[in-house]
């Protein structure tokens, strides 16, 4: 039975990798030393000395981290005091208090680091039963040393602890200490967190639902045994919502409702020809509109479709595309151009359905109402290689 949580901080309460990561890089440049954000990969999870150091090493230069750090620590509190906690880690924690699990911090991170991050994400250290940084143990991550310091301060032996990890260098510490270990999927993907040894992966804490008991977390993991619950979305994945409380008809009428009266605020001084589009979120259901805005200068003419997609972002961030309408004049009613489609691509899927109304049909008079899967307009978009699933 699980008793207590061991947690990393980087990547998994707070998303620092690629704060980290700038002012190391700001950093290096600033002594003449010029890198690239790969460089850093093998280091992730190992400390900000290795993370540091171990990129200066590549280059031939043999860095002392304890001169380097006020320097290095000052950019990256410029940076990481505005980043906040990531999503659910607030509720984690309240659930695991109710639960009488005991807690602790233990992270790679050097302490000056460490209180920054709790600074950023509205925790103090009396938060946690215990507190291990970098500087508490010889040996860093991967070496199991920081997980076992962490279980045996609070009482605990390895095997009754669960260790929540987001970097392969963590997941390894957390397996040789004799913890469980749940992975989130914030910095790796699930094929590289699950082939480091973790026993249960989650897109992140807020994927756990609520629990008040060790018997309710240990139900909660046993249905995360090596699973991760999102969804495929273009270039991203997304946590899918349930069915819509209005159901997927009504959703469907909203969707149209709203593109129907954002064509209305069309600006089309040149082309008088308006649109109004509307996506629907996967992870909210909630709908998101926009209008064709036109430029003197035409390149610089945004289409309604991308206008509700940037709309929606806006809102929620990365988004999953359940559901698009475009609202137009033509009968039959016109698709997204060729440029629309390479943006909704990035968070559609190759079933999402497009919905084209014309005006008649949107003001519930005889029209057009045709309906694509995505892939029938798109069928071969073009997705960065290091974000293809």
């Amino acid at each position: 039975m699980i008793e207590g949580i061991l947690f990393d901080m980087d990547g998994v309460l707070i998303d620092s990798e690629p704060v980290i990561l700038h002012a190391a890089m700001e950093y290096l440049e600033r002594i003449g030393i010029t890198v690239k954000p790969e460089d850093f990969t093998p280091f992730i999870g190992a400390g900000d000395r290795r993370f540091l150091c171990g990129v200066a090493e590549k280059y031939g230069v043999a860095l002392d981290f304890e001169e380097a750090k006020e320097a290095f620590f000052s950019l990256y509190a410029e940076y990481a005091l505005d980043r906040g906690p990531l999503e659910g880690v607030h509720r984690f924690i309240a659930n695991a208090r109710k639960a009488g699990l005991k807690l602790a911090l233990a992270t790679s991170a050097d302490r000056t680091k460490a209180e920054i991050n709790l600074r950023a994400i509205g925790l103090k250290a009396s938060d946690f039963d215990y507190m291990v940084t970098g500087e508490s143990i010889k040996r860093n991550k991967p070496n199991p040393d920081i997980y076992q310091l962490a279980s045996l301060s609070m009482g605990l032996p390895p095997q009754e602890c669960l260790v929540i990890e987001d970097a392969i260098n963590g997941i390894r510490a957390g397996k040789q200490a004799g913890c469980s270990v749940c992975a989130v999927t914030t910095t790796f993907s699930l094929p590289e967190l699950v082939e480091a040894g973790a026993d249960y992966v989650l897109s992140s804490l807020d994927a756990f639902e609520d629990f008040q008991s060790r018997e309710e977390l240990e139900m909660i993991l046993s249905s995360s045994k090596g699973n991760d619950e999102r969804v495929v979305y273009g270039a991203n994945k997304i946590l899918e919502a349930s069915s819509p409380l209005m159901g997927e008809k009504a959703l469907l009428e909203f969707a149209i409702k709203q593109a129907y009266e954002a064509r209305k605020n069309a600006y089309t001084p040149y082309s008088k020809y308006k649109v109004g589009a509307s996506v629907v979120s996967a992870a909210t259901n909630r709908v998101y509109s926009g209008c064709n805005v036109e430029n003197s200068s035409y390149g610089a003419t945004i289409c309604a479709e991308r206008n509700a997609i940037l709309n929606a972002i806006a809102n929620e961030g990365t988004v999953g595309i359940s559901l698009l309408v475009v609202v137009s004049e033509d009968a039959p009613p016109a698709p997204p151009c060729a440029q629309c489609l390479q943006v909704l691509a990035e968070f559609s899927r190759s079933n999402t359905a497009v919905h084209l109304v014309d005006v008649a049909f949107a003001e519930g008079r005889d029209g057009s109402h045709i309906v694509y899967r995505f892939e029938d307009l798109l069928p071969h978009p073009f997705i960065f290689p290091t974000m293809r699933s």
